[in-house]
């Protein structure tokens, strides 16, 4: 069993030059405010920006400015530690000592990369033909994180850009159970290309087929000269869409260029940027020591110049992380453009060899003899496709039954999943949602007024037992409750989803509240509870203590 534990969050600011670190420990972390006024103290910032550092999209309000802050967050996995760094859609990957292992801006990479890690990564099928691919982290997050304004029962909203796969839900819930795993995967990929080459062989036998009553019709016939006429236009067709391959390769190879020569314009520019920003943090370092930079004499007051250097070195880190993103896009559509030219170069390839054939050549096949070795050899490969075809059957049958033996994974996850939801409705006295909502996990449900929190938490926690339960090699990632206890509800009921959750905290999961008015000495557990509270005045999170504290940091992950 691998478990995931945050241990110390970093917002940063830079335009405005203000910043926030906070701390947390394993077991059960309450970031809280005061019970009187304690309303938008930055709780929520904070629980949404964890799953959103690691790459999923956390839905902010407007005030936060998403676009503009910068993110670092210090984990570990089985107390091995790591960093991650977040600006926009730049991902930078540590470890412990801070020695860089991946950089990316493209959601794929970064959920591949991160499966290296975690040993873990969902995959489903894509919308556009259903072939099986690593999804973004997001969904890898998707049973450890409740949004504040998203308590809707059993509905996956707190990350967004989620809709990209079809009818996602089962197929999540299973594979984070370990009822899909990867031979169940391997099944299905097998199954997928043997259909594949089912639906490929019956199109031969089709197009076979065809020809074959073409190639009868004519030697009883007299349509040669028909014939002639139609395979000539076929190769004046194979001419103009060889010339229509040459101009695309042409074109590819233009824009290869001309990104390249803008990759390494970039690369030059970030190079001079670096110089520029080491040269700023020197001269700073003489500045502290009331030298100046540049005549070397000694100044008594430097602040002035200190500030105008702080200034210069926070411009250069935004120059510099705008620079990283705009090489790794082309990075990314050079490699795209250069796979689009060999797919081409080998469609020339092809076409080349289709032009061989002229005229005499046309001509030799439309005698009679060529038609006769034509019907011939068109009988053998429609007996070779029909075997063939045979084999593929009994291979797709044998796939489809071990496939079965999933099933009864998959009903005993269910009745399980039955007893942890009715055992939970009876305590809270849910009496409004019907025990049948619980006999499969596809069915939805909610409750409404101020049960709807308690229904959505209790629906949380049980797919967090199954999962632990029925995948206990699965990592386990830490449970983040945006404010359960917020929503319009008495103040016996916020305790009583408050103490459901503390009393339902484990070891296996490390555990990360936000609540308003929570004192520690109001709740027993077997596991430590950190108490985090928050006492910063409201929309002020951040502040310029902590950037100034932080700063190094901040450049030293942005220059890597």
């Amino acid at each position: 069993m691998s478990k995931l534990v945050f241990h110390k969050l970093f917002l940063f600011s830079t335009s405005e030059k203000l910043a926030r670190c906070i701390t947390f420990n394993d077991g059960i972390n309450i970031v809280s405010s005061s019970q009187v006024n304690g309303t938008d103290r930055g709780k929520s910032v904070i629980m949404r920006s964890l799953y959103h550092t690691l790459g999923a999209d956390c839905q902010f309000d407007d005030i936060w400015d998403d676009k503009n802050k910068t993110y670092i967050l210090k984990f570990s996995i089985d107390s091995v530690e790591y960093f991650i760094y977040r600006c926009n859609r730049l991902f930078k990957f540590f470890d412990s000592e801070k020695s860089l292992l991946f950089t990316t801006v493209d959601r794929s990479e970064l959920a591949a990369n991160l499966k290296t890690y975690f040993n873990f990564a969902v995959e489903l099928p894509d919308r556009t033909n259903e072939k099986l691919e690593i999804t973004p982290a997001a969904y890898n997050y998707i049973l450890s994180f409740i949004d504040q304004d998203y308590y809707s029962g059993t509905q996956f909203s707190s990350f967004s850009n989620l809709a990209q796969y079809a009818n996602y839900k089962e197929n999540v819930l299973y594979y984070h159970f370990g009822a899909f795993d990867k031979l169940y995967f391997e099944l299905e990929k097998n199954l997928e290309m043997l259909k594949t080459q089912q639906n490929d062989l019956n199109q031969r036998m089709q197009f076979t087929d065809g020809l074959f009553s073409k190639t009868v019709d004519a030697i009883h016939g007299s349509t040669y000269t028909a014939n002639m006429d139609l395979l000539r236009i076929e190769v004046e067709k194979a001419k103009d869409e060889y010339a229509e391959i040459v101009d695309k390769l042409s074109s590819y190879k233009s824009k290869l260029i001309s990104l390249r020569n803008q990759k390494y314009e970039l690369e030059s520019t970030l190079s001079e940027l670096k110089e520029a920003l080491r040269n700023n943090e020197g001269d700073i370092a003489q500045l502290n020591e009331h030298i100046c930079p540049f005549c070397k004499s000694v100044i008594v007051d430097t602040m002035e110049l200190r500030a105008e250097k702080y200034n210069s070195t926070d411009d250069i880190v935004l120059m510099s992380n705008d620079i990283q993103q705009n090489i790794l896009d082309i990075t990314g559509k050079i490699s795209a453009i250069e796979t689009r030219y060999r797919e081409m170069l080998g469609v020339m390839t092809a076409y080349d060899e289709k032009l061989k054939i002229n005229t005499a050549q046309i001509d030799d096949v439309l005698k009679h003899r060529g038609y006769m070795e034509i019907r011939d050899s068109l009988l053998a490969e429609m007996g070779e496709i029909k075997q063939l075809l045979e084999g593929i059957q009994l291979q797709i049958k044998e796939v489809m039954k071990k496939q079965t033996e999933y099933e009864a994974k998959k009903k005993e996850i269910n009745d399980e999943y039955y007893k942890l939801l009715l055992a939970d409705k009876t305590a809270f006295g849910l009496s409004e949602i019907d025990d049948k909502r619980f006999v499969n996990i596809k069915n939805n449900f909610k409750a409404s007024g101020s049960n709807k929190p308690i229904a959505t938490v209790i629906w949380y926690m049980s797919l967090t037992k199954l999962k632990n339960k029925f995948n206990p090699s699965a990592i386990r990632f830490p449970l983040v409750f945006d404010s359960p206890n917020n929503a319009e509800m008495d103040d016996e009921k916020k305790r009583e989803v408050l103490s459901y959750l503390i009393r339902n905290a484990t070891d296996k999961n490390q555990m990360i509240i936000s609540a308003i008015g929570f004192s520690p000495a109001d709740f027993e557990s077997t596991v430590g509870i950190t108490a985090i509270p928050l006492t910063n005045e409201k929309y002020h999170l951040l502040c310029a203590e902590d950037f100034e504290l932080y700063k190094q940091l901040l450049l030293e992950f942005c220059n890597s």
